[in-house]
């Protein structure tokens, strides 16, 4: 969905936040926070029960993502993760747009990244990361029918990136958090955040796609690969780092992640010089 709120909308996604907060008997209290694009709206509120997150997100009525309108809701299924817990929802529609209101626990603890891609060297304990493997394993091994990638879309990300020199088949899809990047975690706790993408999706593409938003750092991409080098390191698992690579520039030829271009492209090019993709 291409869609992004202009004024008079942003005005309005503010406005149904306020009628959320109050149908929830919720003070806010916290600073506003921007999604992506300005889609959605969250701010730190206070219940008699304490604190909580609520964030609002809007699309135009006839074009809402069901799939990501339900996302939050249908990821309570995911068990063995760290993750805020859906409290309320309560929808609703004005002027030609639909929102809907999430009302949900609130973590603590600070991103890893204040962007998904990760500008400066972070220094997180081994621990943290044996939590890390961990939650994205036990995401994978949950049944679901939502998808997050398909495979008509990994088709053309990789005819084009390769042009045509690749195999494209997607042999194992496993479930996946669908949105992995370094603002999406936190960095005290292993909290996983923002789940509203996911579903099925190339096995090991979590994985592949905090990598590619290490590229700027390049001992902390090192380090996200040795954790999941038996997924990565692997013909399947170079297919999908190179899908994730070609997701990513698609983005920064929208202007998302400009300084992302250069270790793309390197990416992709030892990639594809290396061979064994598939």
């Amino acid at each position: 969905m291409q869609w992004t709120p202009e004024g008079p909308d942003q005005v309005l996604i503010a406005k149904v936040f306020e009628e959320a907060a109050a149908r929830f008997s919720a003070r806010p209290v916290g600073e506003p926070r921007l999604g992506w694009r300005g889609r959605t709206f969250g701010r730190l509120v206070e219940r008699p029960g304490g604190k909580a997150w609520l964030r609002v997100v809007a699309a135009p009525a006839e074009k809402v993502p069901e799939k990501l309108w339900s996302g939050m809701a249908t990821a309570q299924a995911v068990t063995g993760v760290r993750k805020p817990e859906l409290m309320d929802v309560w929808e609703t529609a004005e002027d030609g747009l639909r929102f809907r209101a999430e009302l949900s626990t609130f973590v603590p603890e600070s991103v890893c990244s204040a962007t998904p891609e990760l500008r400066e060297p972070i220094s997180l304990p081994d621990q943290w990361w044996r939590q890390f493997r961990s939650s994205l394993d036990a995401v994978a091994v949950t049944a679901t029918d939502r998808v997050s990638v398909r495979q008509d879309l990994v088709t053309r990300r990789l005819t084009w990136v390769s042009d045509g020199t690749v195999p494209t088949e997607v042999k194992v899809f496993t479930a996946s958090h669908g949105d992995m990047h370094w603002a999406n975690v936190t960095s005290g706790t292993c909290v996983l955040l923002d789940w509203e993408g996911w579903g099925l999706g190339p096995a090991g593409f979590d994985a592949a796609m905090l990598h590619a938003y290490s590229l700027l750092v390049p001992e902390v991409a090192a380090r996200v690969f040795e954790t999941f080098a038996d997924v990565l390191d692997t013909p399947s698992g170079r297919q999908t780092q190179l899908f994730a690579a070609a997701e990513l520039l698609v983005m920064v030829g929208r202007g998302d992640h400009p300084e992302l271009e250069g270790p793309l492209r390197r990416q992709v090019s030892g990639l594809l010089a290396a061979g064994g993709i598939g």
